[in-house]
């Protein structure tokens, strides 16, 4: 069988049947006009980014954690009794706090009451819990590293600050210690919600927030211990740094491992980024849903779902009443492509993916 070579040709008659104007109409009376999006202030560029807010809530944990346990602090050359039990509960108490705000602030910025709740309850329980068990390996790393500066500077002796290479030393240990104490203060929110790219994040961005917070420990301590031995300040300072490298870190790896995402463009969290990790994705106005849309009487509980078809994104409506749009016309499903505009309700959603190559 043959094809014709023939040129399709099209002639007045086609271009102005009724059948093409019927085509067109149809056509302008499916296309939905989009919901008007507003420019996006400063203010709400810096909110939303998770580099902001997940640093400054686990700065906070930290800087409550210092709240509570400073007051039973004794410094001095000569204290008054022993500080071995809030030694023993500084990195239980400063992880497991930082574990709760790091668990509870991605809810509460999606106003999901729900799974703040829940995220931060389980990060803080697997922070206080892992920072306890994580004394034995962390107490391991410094208590070698107490050793090699006591023989890199035996008049050191475990009392004030070591100097030079022994300096050095102290410094990498200790910020090794705090690095492997860190690790539970990541992982509760993967835990809470049940996914394994969240909790890998976690812990790689705790590890390396943890160490380089860790880092500057000591030096905080020599800038900021006052003449008499006095380490209020130095802990409130150290505590917090060690804080926010870890939220801020968690936000990094969170933001480099990412292959796809939603941008709100218009509605009560316009601004704010929806990464993609679950398959499929629920979109939908109930709390249990995976992205969240509140405030919207035409989004149903379980709206539309995004399928990851081995790196192809599909959206697929779920026989909602209004319906799911796409660049302005309705859908059933649709494979998205980057820059796509997914309307549902008033609520516009800007897909995005990152580059393969």
């Amino acid at each position: 069988m043959s094809l014709s070579r023939e040129p399709i040709r099209l002639t007045d008659r086609d271009l102005f049947a009724p059948q093409v104007d019927q085509y067109i109409e149809e056509q302008a009376m499916l296309r939905r006009a989009d919901p008007e999006i507003e420019p996006r202030p400063l203010w709400k560029a810096v909110l939303f980014s998770s580099y902001f807010y997940l640093s400054i809530s686990c700065g906070f944990g930290a800087f409550c954690a210092w709240l509570l346990l400073d007051p039973f602090f004794i410094d001095g050359p000569n204290p008054r009794g022993s500080n071995g039990l809030v030694a023993f509960l500084m990195f239980p108490t400063v992880v497991g706090l930082i574990g709760f705000f790091l668990g509870a602030v991605e809810g509460i910025m999606c106003r999901n009451l729900l799974r703040a709740s829940i995220s931060a309850g389980v990060g803080l329980a697997i922070g206080f819990v892992g920072g306890a068990v994580g004394l034995i390996p962390a107490g391991f790393v410094f208590m070698i590293t107490r050793l090699l500066v006591e023989s890199l500077q035996p008049r050191f002796g475990g009392r004030g600050m070591p100097t030079g290479f022994a300096l050095f030393v102290l410094i990498v240990g200790r910020a090794l210690a705090w690095a492997i104490a860190s690790i539970p203060a990541g992982i509760g929110q993967g835990i809470a919600i049940r996914e394994s790219k969240v909790l890998v994040n976690g812990l790689l961005g705790a590890v390396l927030g943890g160490f380089l917070g860790g880092l500057l420990f000591d030096p905080i301590a020599i800038a900021f211990t006052a003449a008499d031995g006095r380490a209020s300040i130095s802990r409130l300072i150290g505590f917090v740094i060690i804080g926010i490298m870890v939220g801020l870190f968690v936000g990094v790896v969170e933001q480099m491992a990412k292959t796809a995402w939603l941008l709100m463009k218009a509605g009560p969290l316009a601004g704010k980024q929806f990464i993609i990790y679950k398959n499929p994705t629920v979109l939908g106005s109930s709390p249990k849903a995976d992205i969240y849309l509140f405030k919207d009487d035409a989004i149903e509980p379980r709206h539309a779902l995004i399928h990851d078809l081995g790196g192809r994104f599909q959206i697929e409506d779920c026989q909602s009443a209004d319906g799911t749009y796409v660049n302005g016309y309705p859908i059933k499903t649709h494979v998205l492509r980057r820059g796509d505009q997914i309307v549902l309700g008033k609520t516009v959603l800007e897909f995005e993916v990152k580059d393969r190559g």
